[in-house]
């Protein structure tokens, strides 16, 4: 959602300006002028300044459309976006009718699809990216995936760091909109089969030497497809890092969308 959210400011940003440059309110003055006994010059003045103004309008209207349509974008993917959490002492295996059943067989499809990343089928064992939506800081961060519901869509992750007592990662539920998948193998650029990120690109990399993704923008790419990023953030202006393939992830709603149904 950060990309909608970047989008809203920077359109009421661009209607602000706008009205610096060219008040959207009436020029009263303009209004008493008798257009009537006006000579051509300043006539075509009036006209111009009116075309402008009216151009001023036009152009605010639809920067107003495009914060509307992406704040409704915002709001109907946080009504879709309701995961359910848990820790390891509240998860265990639906066995009631009421429940949905799971298995260690089942797959589920990938949601957030893009040319940029393969579409893999996410089994129990496959690595993911997670997000909580409930507590923590909104990051994303690497888990495992231990359960998966029969019908694909809710899933069981498992954070692979240990708590502050060395006991086995939390557990959370969550649904298949809430993850992304982490290719299986060090992924290498194959013309045809893996598309480099072009620069520029807002995507989501995990950070050298910890289990946590973040917005990043991409500056070039390898041979070997390794990626030079830009973190977000980072206290150091104009530091590259750089980050092997298979760990920089399409960002949700910028590089990735919903798979259609």
């Amino acid at each position: 959602m950060d990309g909608q959210w970047e989008s809203v400011v920077s359109s009421l940003q661009d209607i602000y300006n706008a009205n610096e440059v060219t008040q959207f309110d009436d020029d009263v003055n303009t209004k008493r002028i008798n257009f009537e006994n006006l000579p051509n010059e300043q006539l075509n003045s009036n006209i111009e300044k009116f075309q402008e103004h009216m151009e001023n309008i036009t152009r605010a209207h639809k920067l107003l459309d495009r914060v509307r349509s992406n704040l409704q974008t915002i709001l109907d993917y946080e009504n879709e976006h309701q995961p359910e959490e848990g820790t390891a002492e509240d998860v265990s295996m639906p066995t009631t009718r009421n429940n949905t059943p799971t298995s260690l067989h089942a797959e589920a499809k990938q949601y957030w699809v893009s040319q940029y990343n393969p579409v893999e089928t996410i089994k129990v064992g496959s690595e993911v990216a997670y997000r909580p939506k409930r507590g923590g800081d909104g990051e994303w961060f690497q888990c495992e995936v231990i359960k998966i519901s029969s019908d694909g869509t809710r899933l069981e992750v498992r954070d692979p760091e240990p708590d502050e007592l060395g006991n086995t990662g939390k557990v959370f539920k969550c649904t298949w909109k809430d993850i992304i998948a982490i290719p299986n193998v060090n992924v290498k650029y194959t013309k045809g089969k893996i598309v480099n990120y072009p620069a520029g690109s807002k995507v989501l990399a995990r950070y050298p030497e910890t289990t946590t993704f973040y917005p990043a923008v991409v500056i070039g790419s390898k041979r070997d497809g390794t990626c030079r990023l830009r973190f977000d953030g980072e206290e150091e202006v104009d530091k590259e890092t750089e980050v092997t393939r298979k760990l920089v992830l399409p960002m949700p709603m910028i590089s990735a969308s919903p798979m259609k149904k």
